[in-house]
C-alpha cells in the first residue's frame, strides 16, 4: 500500500505548564527516552507535548477583619454557584458526546459543591481563623482529602480525587481565573499529566488532543474509559513521565503496546510517522468493510461481536460493523455509583443496550467484581490475592439475593429482546448448576408476579480458569455456549501477572498449553453442539485470528475499533490455511515458533495489517 509523506504536527500555541517549558537548545541536548506503561486505548500518535499541570494555585494567607467576613462568604457562595454551573455544563457536554453513563461521573462532583457539611465547615473556619476564604477552602478540603486518601475503600479514595478537582475549581473561581485549560489548547498536541480528572478529559477536543499520557491510571480508570470511548490513543501507569517530558518535546505514543518514546531519534520518528500515516490510510479503507460479512475466501463465516464496558460505546458498534455484543460488562453499574442499582435501574440499561443492537444478540455478563474491580457499595474484604479470591460468580453465589436482582433484570430485558446471559470465572460444572437453579427461582418468581420474562434464555459460561477448560465436557450440558476469556486463562495457566514487567515475557498466548486448552474447550462444545467464542485479547490480535479459526473457534468478540482489521484478515484467508496452521501449532512446542508461523501467514495474506501492528 503506498505511503503518504509525513507532515510534522504544528506546535501547540499555548503551553499549559510553564514550569515544564525549556529553551529549544536544552530540549535538543537531551536524548531519546523510551518508557513502558499500560496501553489502554490503541493507536499511534506523534506530536508535541503540552504538560497539563494540576498543581493548585499558590494561595497566600491574608488576615481579614470581622467586618470583611460577610463579603468573603458572598465571594465563596458566588464561586460555588459558578463551579456548579461549570460542572453542569461539562456534564451536559459529556452526555451529548459520550452518553449518560459517562456523564454520571460528575454527579459526585456536584455532590461536593452541594455538601452542606463542607460548606458549613468553610464558613465556620472562616469565622474562627479570619483569613481569606481561598485559604480556608483549600485547608478544609485538604483535611477531607487526607482522611479519605488513607482509607482502603477504592470508591472512597476516588472521592478524594473528586474533592481535589472541585476544590481546584472553587479556588480558581475565587481568583477569577478561567480554568477549562484543555479548551485553551488551540493546535494538535499530545497531553501529558500526572493524572487526569474526569473534568479534565471531558474538556478535551478529540480533533486537538491526539493522545494522552499519564503517570497514574489503570485499564479501568476514568482516563482509560474516556480514551476508549473517544478512540484516542492513551498510555497510563508510566509512574513519572510528567517529570521526564517537557512542553515542546516531540513524543510518540503507541497505545496498543503501551510505549511512549520521548524525543525520538529521526529514524524512529520516521518509522512511526509512516506507521501512523499507514494506519490512517488503512483504517479508512477498512471502514468500507463495515457492512460486509466476516467470512473467508472459501466461505467459512466467523461472526465478530463487540466487547463493551459502557452504553456510551454503543455507537462504535455500528460504526465499525460488529454483529451485536459478545461481552457486555456490567461492573460499571456498581463501580461509579454511591448506591446499589436496583432491578429497575439495571433493567433500563439492559433494555436500552438490547434495543440498540436489535436484531443482533447481546451477551450480558453477570457481575465480575473482585480482582482489580472493587465498589464501596459491594463489600468484598481485602485479600492477599484478590484475583484468586472471592470474586465474580463466587461472590454472586454466596449472595443470592443480590445476584437475583441482576438475574431478574436480565430475564425481564430478554422478554422481547435478543439477550443472553453469561457467568464469569466459572471453575466447574457445580457453579453453573447452582447459578442455573437461582435463575430458575427468578423465573418462577416473575411468573407468579405476572411479570413478562424470557422463557428461553441462552446461558453461557466464561472459560477463563484452567479447571473449567479441562472439564468443559462436564459443563457443556448445562449451558448453550462457551466464551473463552484468554486474558485470564493465559494468566492463570502460566502463573504470569500480565502487567508485571519482570515476568511479562512469559505471558505467551501461543504457549502449547494455551492452544491445547482452547482446542479442548472447542471440541467439548462441538460434541455437545454448542458454539465457542473467544472474547480476550487473542481474538483482537490479527496474527492470532487464523490460529483461533483453525482451532475451531466459532465466534470472536473484540473491542469495536478492532473489528475492521480482524474482518479484513478473515476475508483474505482460506479456511484450509487456518486448520493447517493450527494442526502444525499443536505439534510444535515452541511458543515463539508458533507466533512466527502466524505472522508468516499474516504477511502472506494481509501484509498491510502486519505492517500496521509491527
Amino acid at each position: 500500500m503506498p505511503k503518504k509523506p509525513w507532515r510534522r504536527s504544528p506546535n501547540c500555541s499555548r503551553i499549559i505548564s510553564s514550569r515544564n517549558s525549556l529553551p529549544a537548545k536544552s530540549t535538543a541536548a537531551r536524548g531519546e527516552l523510551i518508557m513502558q506503561g499500560i496501553g489502554v486505548s490503541p493507536g499511534v500518535a506523534i506530536g508535541e507535548v503540552v504538560v497539563f499541570s494540576q498543581e493548585g494555585l499558590p494561595i497566600s494567607e491574608r488576615s481579614i477583619d470581622s467586618v470583611e467576613i460577610p463579603r468573603e462568604i458572598a465571594r465563596f457562595e458566588e464561586a460555588l454557584m459558578k463551579t456548579r454551573h461549570q460542572i453542569a455544563e461539562i456534564q451536559h457536554r459529556v452526555e451529548a458526546v459520550l452518553g449518560t453513563e459517562h456523564a454520571k461521573i460528575f454527579d459526585a462532583h456536584l455532590l461536593v459543591v452541594d455538601d452542606r457539611h463542607f460548606v458549613e465547615e468553610v464558613i465556620r473556619t472562616l469565622h474562627e481563623e479570619q483569613v481569606n476564604v481561598e485559604r480556608i477552602t483549600r485547608s478544609v478540603a485538604d483535611r477531607y482529602i487526607d482522611q479519605l486518601s488513607k482509607l482502603k475503600d477504592d470508591y472512597l479514595r476516588e472521592r478524594a480525587a473528586d474533592i481535589r478537582d472541585v476544590t481546584r475549581r472553587i479556588v480558581r473561581n475565587l481568583a477569577g481565573e478561567v480554568i477549562d485549560r484543555m479548551d485553551q489548547i488551540e493546535r494538535p498536541c499530545i497531553v501529558v499529566a500526572h493524572d487526569f480528572s474526569p473534568s479534565d478529559t471531558a474538556g478535551m477536543d478529540r480533533s486537538i488532543v491526539h493522545a494522552f499520557v499519564a503517570d497514574l491510571g489503570s485499564p479501568t480508570s476514568h482516563t482509560a474509559i474516556m480514551a476508549r470511548a473517544l478512540e484516542v490513543p492513551a498510555v497510563v501507569g508510566l509512574h513519572d513521565i510528567s517529570q521526564n517530558v517537557f512542553s515542546g518535546d516531540t513524543v510518540l505514543v503507541d497505545g496498543a503496546k503501551g510505549v511512549v518514546i520521548i524525543r525520538p531519534s529521526s529514524e524512529r520518528l520516521l518509522h512511526y510517522a509512516r506507521k501512523a500515516e499507514d494506519q490512517k490510510t488503512i483504517l479508512c479503507e477498512l471502514q468500507t468493510l463495515k457492512d460486509k460479512p466476516s467470512e473467508t475466501i472459501d466461505g467459512f463465516y466467523v461472526p465478530i461481536a463487540a466487547n463493551i464496558e459502557l452504553p456510551a460505546e454503543l455507537k462504535s458498534i455500528s460504526r465499525h460493523g460488529a454483529k451485536g455484543i459478545g461481552l457486555f460488562r456490567t461492573e460499571f453499574l456498581f463501580l461509579n455509583e454511591d448506591h446499589l442499582p436496583d432491578e429497575e435501574e439495571q433493567l433500563a440499561v439492559y433494555c436500552d443496550v438490547a434495543d440498540y443492537c436489535t436484531p443482533d444478540n447481546v451477551v450480558i455478563r453477570t457481575l465480575d467484581l473482585g480482582g482489580d474491580k472493587f465498589s464501596s457499595t459491594v463489600k468484598i474484604d481485602a485479600e492477599i490475592n484478590p484475583f484468586l479470591g472471592w470474586r465474580a460468580i463466587r461472590f454472586c453465589l454466596a449472595n443470592p439475593d443480590f445476584f437475583k436482582q441482576q438475574l431478574r433484570a436480565i430475564l425481564r430485558a430478554g422478554a422481547d429482546r435478543n439477550v443472553s446471559i453469561m457467568y464469569p470465572m466459572i471453575s466447574g460444572a457445580g457453579e453453573v448448576k447452582q447459578a442455573n437453579r437461582i435463575l430458575e427461582e427468578c423465573r418462577r418468581e416473575l411468573a407468579q408476579e405476572g411479570v413478562a420474562y424470557a422463557k428461553e434464555l441462552r446461558i453461557g459460561a466464561m472459560i477463563e480458569v484452567p479447571s473449567a477448560a479441562l472439564t468443559a465436557d462436564q459443563i457443556a450440558p448445562y449451558v448453550d455456549f462457551f466464551s473463552i476469556g484468554t486474558n485470564d486463562l493465559i494468566q492463570y495457566t502460566l502463573a504470569v501477572d500480565r502487567v508485571n514487567e519482570n515476568v511479562a515475557h512469559l505471558y505467551q498466548p501461543t504457549h502449547a498449553a494455551i492452544l491445547k486448552l482452547i482446542r479442548t474447550v472447542v471440541e467439548a462444545g462441538h460434541r455437545h453442539r454448542i458454539p465457542t467464542a473467544v472474547c480476550g485479547q487473542m481474538a483482537a490480535s490479527p496474527d492470532l485470528v487464523p490460529l483461533l479459526i483453525g482451532l475451531g473457534v466459532d465466534e470472536l468478540s473484540i473491542s469495536p475499533p478492532s473489528v475492521p482489521m480482524v474482518k479484513d484478515v478473515i476475508r483474505n484467508l482460506h479456511y484450509s490455511e487456518c486448520t493447517e496452521l493450527a494442526e502444525g501449532a499443536l505439534r510444535t512446542g515452541s511458543a515463539s515458533e508458533i507466533r512466527a508461523r502466524c505472522r508468516e501467514l499474516l504477511a502472506k495474506r494481509s501484509p498491510e495489517i502486519l505492517e500496521l501492528i509491527s
